[in-house]
């Protein structure tokens, strides 16, 4: 019995495995997260130029786990005018973390982030500057 349980298993595991993303982007992204890195969430961005460039306009919320690191992978299509760019605030609005770095103007491919408090997390995304363009945010668990 307990053979025909691992073999469902073994069999189960690989019908979800084939469910992954066959989209070429995410598939890269996921992998540039790193070898150490555990595949969470991914967030498919595609916006047009915006109006007003105040707010990130893209916005998910997110559960995150107290004493766990994350890894936040940003990846641009190829045809996007601008480099994709995560903010992550807490339950209270504020700024924990942010991939653009207002004093240097550098925006980073990914950000590294050690949850401190367990809860709901507001993950914004948008394109630098407002410009228009897809890209996927992808989340992973650092072993």
């Amino acid at each position: 019995m307990k053979k025909y349980f691992i073999t469902l298993l073994f069999l189960a595991a690989g019908v979800c495995l084939s469910g992954q993303s066959s989209d070429p982007l995410v598939t890269g992204c996921v992998l540039s997260a790193g070898a150490n890195a555990r595949y969470l969430k991914d967030f498919r961005i595609q916006l047009g130029k915006a109006v007003n460039t105040t707010d990130l306009r893209y916005k998910a919320n997110m559960s995150l786990w107290k004493n766990t690191k994350y890894r936040f992978t940003m990846c641009n299509a190829d045809d996007s005018k601008g480099k994709l760019i995560l903010c992550i605030k807490d339950d209270a609005n504020k700024v924990v973390l942010s991939s653009f770095d207002q004093k240097t103007g550098k925006t980073y491919p990914y950000i590294d982030f050690i949850c401190n408090k367990s809860g709901i997390y507001q993950l914004n995304f948008d394109f630098e500057n407002g410009q228009q363009g897809s890209g996927v945010g992808v989340v992973s668990m650092i072993k």
